[in-house]
């Protein structure tokens, strides 16, 4: 990349004369209005998101399919870490009641999905079995206080039961008795180990589904799957991974990738307060449509509705009619199906019941020809009714604090890591045009349509060496906080950056910059150390040998520098009020305490209970490769860290008052 870009602010000139100080100066060349700025930081992730699914190539014919599906099926399982959870050598299974109806009867289960973590479930059964019974397993989505109990999940059930079959409908973690907690939907702690959201969902899943192979009453080659929105989501990872299931019906969870990406922009996609489907590196290889090909030709019918905000229908088309074409190539036209609600939106209403109802039966009971079979008048219990329960009345077993409990001893596990650092490799510097001038304004194109903001503030005389400074609150602050006039004095020169999404770049979108970012299979925070790293690279063309110090306020920023150190092109740094290990993220005795609170009602699903440490924050694996002292100890550089951070955001180390002096005595050699 060469691209000239270059600004010389004749305001500062002017402030010179003035006799305005330095860092006034320095603020004097921010421009008022960042607008543009934030939504060139926006457009690159998404055009890179759409870069990445443009280069899937899907795969078209039945031999295409059975060449890829063995790799498609290894790197989705590596990206939801489902063979990091070990599946429990028992699940302790017991029921727990009955419940008898007219034409079916509801046993009550608990089951362990990991250690202590108790998973509440109903399995729905025809009220007389006189032989094994094709079976549904029924992931009910993100419905927070009901959840299996919801009248339109009962109804499904009800009406199945009814109709031969054996259905098991569970609480995921977080909702209905295992309380309402969206902080369990969002246990970031596992991406450390190589663990995603969605890996403990479908982890659960599999818990579920050995469970139901386990019963007499069903017959282990007719299963198929179903559920809404996220459960709609989940049927599609679990039919596409597992051939034990043999029909799968998703309900509001289809999407064209690039296309919900970019209509959950504007909304920060849901503040991110769900992370079912922020798969990591998903979008490296798979759109939905890989979905359908790790599946097909299973007997398959996508459910959609015509105003769906989360899925739009546009994008359920375009996947249905890949789906189509492949099961014609497969010559089974027959097996693939669509349903299109036009009245009722995300859900489970009775037009998409019935439209599962008559797929099942046909493909998993043998009756009908596939069509929507009609739903009879249903009665259902008040979801809170305490006959439903199979928890105590007025106890909810939380899942986190089993989840987090998993998390660590994986990390307890995790073989010796790596001696040396691995570094995405850096691309060409961007060429820029560096004056004589005492202060100027560079703009650092970073890549097609974005340009890093920084200052570069130099002495009169010869530069013995620069010192690059970043900081969470902006490049200027650190101006303000160092003893600038003194380095310039020295003969260094500094330059200050602000990376993507810091300073001027920062942006409201943090749920949505970070679900991408994981969708790419990036490091956000890595993504911000190549911006500084490529700026320092420009501006070191301009003064060429000079050695290079940095100097980082702030969590984030200090993170960023982290990568920027292990890089090797440091000579000294400062690390100013930062963490010190991911491993602190794992053991937050004060924080995670509180994240393990249930609520009583469904509302501020947004609200940080537990000061919720940003997700963009955590690489995925990274303690499988490396943590953030082994970062620090890959080079020689000479280091200060102070006012370092525990895991409860509390400081670790003491005061800063050595910063000045370190600083000063470097630059004096």
């Amino acid at each position: 990349m060469h691209v000239l870009a270059m600004i010389v602010s004749s305001s500062a000139v002017a402030l010179c004369c003035l006799g305005a100080t330095i860092p006034e100066q320095v603020r004097a060349l921010r421009p008022s209005d960042t607008a543009a700025s934030e939504n060139a930081v926006l457009d690159d992730l998404q055009h890179r998101a759409q870069e990445a699914l443009a280069r899937i190539r899907h795969s078209r014919t039945p031999a295409e399919v059975d060449a890829a599906r063995a790799e498609l099926r290894r790197k989705l399982t590596h990206s939801l870490g489902t063979n990091v959870l070990s599946a429990p050598a028992d699940l302790h299974a017991r029921s727990v009641g009955r419940v008898l109806r007219p034409g079916y009867r509801i046993e009550k289960v608990v089951f362990e999905s990991l250690p202590g973590v108790l998973v509440p479930a109903h399995l729905y059964m025809p009220q007389e079995l006189r032989s094994r019974a094709p079976a549904v397993l029924f992931y009910v989505g993100h419905w927070w206080p009901d959840a299996k109990t919801r009248p339109d999940f009962q109804a499904f059930c009800i009406n199945m039961a009814r109709l031969g079959f054996v259905v098991l409908a569970w609480d995921p973690f977080g909702q209905g008795e295992r309380g309402i907690s969206s902080r369990d939907h969002r246990r970031v702690e596992g991406l450390l180990v190589g663990v995603a959201q969605q890996g403990f969902a479908e982890h659960e899943t599999q818990c579920a589904l050995r469970y139901l192979m386990s019963r007499k009453e069903v017959d282990p080659e007719r299963i198929g799957m179903t559920g809404a929105s996220g459960g709609g989501y989940n049927t599609w990872i679990t039919a596409a991974l597992d051939d034990l299931i043999k029909v799968a019906v998703p309900v509001v969870g289809t999407s064209e990738f690039y296309e919900q990406i970019s209509v959950t922009r504007p909304l920060d996609w849901y503040h991110a307060s769900e992370h079912c489907h922020f798969i990591p590196g998903l979008i490296q290889f798979a759109n939905n449509h890989e979905f359908v090909a790790m599946l097909a030709p299973k007997p398959l019918m996508i459910v959609a509705a015509a105003h769906d905000q989360s899925f739009p229908i546009g994008g359920v088309r375009d996947v249905y009619a890949y789906a189509r074409d492949l099961y014609g190539a497969y010559r089974t036209p027959e097996r693939i199906g669509f349903f299109v609600d036009l009245e009722d939106g995300h859900g489970y209403q009775k037009r998409k019941r019935e439209a599962a109802y008559g797929w099942f039966l046909r493909w998993l009971a043998g009756r009908g020809d596939g069509r929507p079979y009609a739903e009879p008048e249903t009665e259902t219990l008040p979801f809170d009714a305490a006959e439903l329960r199979c928890f105590p009345v007025g106890r909810n077993e939380a899942a986190g604090p089993g989840m987090v409990a998993a998390v660590r001893l994986i990390a307890s596990t995790l073989p010796a890591r790596k001696s040396e650092v691995s570094l995405p490799p850096m691309p060409v510097p961007p060429a820029i045009a560096v004056t004589n001038a005492p202060l100027q304004r560079l703009e650092i194109p970073v890549s097609v349509g974005l340009r890093v903001p920084a200052f570069l503030l130099r002495p009169r005389a010869n530069v013995r060496g620069m010192l690059v400074m970043l900081d969470d609150r902006g490049k200027e602050s650190a101006a303000f906080d160092l003893p600038i006039q003194e380095l310039v004095q020295n003969g260094w020169a500094v330059l200050g950056v602000d990376p993507r999404y810091i300073g001027e770049l920062v942006t409201k979108n943090v749920g949505w910059v970070a679900a991408v970012s994981l969708l790419l299979g990036e490091n956000a925070v890595m993504k911000q150390a190549l911006d500084v790293r490529l700026a320092m690279s420009a501006v070191r063309h301009a003064l060429p040998g000079v050695p290079v110090g940095l100097y980082a306020h702030g969590a984030n920023a200090c993170l960023a520098a982290s990568y920027v150190i292990a890089s090797g092109e440091i000579g000294f740094y400062v690390l100013d009020g930062g963490f010190s290990s991911f491993l602190q993220w794992i053991e937050r005795p004060r924080s995670l305490t509180a994240s393990f609170e249930l609520k009583r009602e469904d509302h501020d699903r947004t609200t940080s209970f537990d000061r919720e440490i940003p997700f963009a924050y955590f690489p995925f694996e990274a303690l499988r490769s490396f943590d953030l002292p082994d970062l620090l100890n890959s080079t020689r550089a000479r280091g200060l860290v102070v006012n370092q951070l525990d895991g409860d955001w509390a400081p670790a180390t003491g005061g800063r008052s050595d910063v000045r002096e370190f600083l000063l005595n470097d630059t004096a050699k």
